[in-house]
């Protein structure tokens, strides 16, 4: 090679010194030009995907108002169907009574008085209460109550008294009829509050319902 070189003129030796010298340059800047290059790709393409994130996590933050707004009304919409729709004494306390006549003769029951009781407020939801009398046998006794304490809103049956009817000694009934007995109960539901109406101000929109008592055995072994 060295003999190749020496029968070049000066002119071609210049030209082949400067062509090796682009040559190496050329190497020398592709070495540390292709990594900054593929470094910048790299950042811009991730910068792109950070910028359509953030873009989607503002359009969603837009939405929370209205997001925020339908879930306290699924909330207070939820909560509310465990209580009374009406919220004053009077009103509440006839829906009351006729939930109860419902569940009364509807299971063969015959109520002889209805009387409401002085509704007396709890926190945020005031508590409506009925005294009822009725006659059922025993059967029947048992289905009014299932009834009362598995529907909504919720029922709770307290202060229960039962007599029998024919109480001397050595009475028994006639084959195939249930003996009767005369009930005395006190029934109570719960209305919202003043401070818990739809649009009071300083409203506390949790969802929660008063507690309920554990509902009575079925006496046919289903809810239907």
């Amino acid at each position: 090679m060295n003999t190749a070189i020496a029968h070049l003129s000066d002119g071609q030796r210049r030209a082949l010194a400067i062509a090796v010298l682009v040559g190496i340059l050329a190497i020398v800047l592709a070495v540390i030009l292709v990594p900054v290059v593929l470094l910048h790709r790299h950042y811009d393409q991730a910068i792109a995907d950070l910028d359509d994130r953030i873009g989607r996590y503002r359009r969603v933050a837009a939405q929370a108002p209205e997001h925020r707004k339908a879930l306290e009304a699924m909330r207070d919409r939820d909560g509310r169907r465990f209580l009374l729709k009406n919220t004053a004494p009077n009103l509440a306390g006839a829906e009351l009574q006729e939930l109860v006549r419902a569940a009364v003769e509807g299971n063969g029951g015959r109520i002889t008085t209805s009387q409401n009781q002085p509704p007396r407020d709890e926190g945020r939801f005031r508590q409506i209460g009925v005294n009822v009398q009725f006659f059922a046998n025993t059967f029947n006794l048992q289905k009014i109550l299932y009834a009362l304490e598995t529907q909504q809103p919720y029922l709770v049956v307290e202060n229960l008294t039962a007599r029998p009817l024919n109480a001397f000694r050595g009475y028994r009934p006639a084959p195939g009829q249930e003996p009767e007995v005369n009930v005395q109960v006190d029934v109570a539901a719960f209305a919202a509050g003043e401070a818990d109406k739809p649009g009071a101000a300083g409203a506390a929109r949790t969802g929660a319902a008063p507690a309920k008592a554990q509902p009575a055995a079925n006496p046919s072994g289903s809810r239907g």
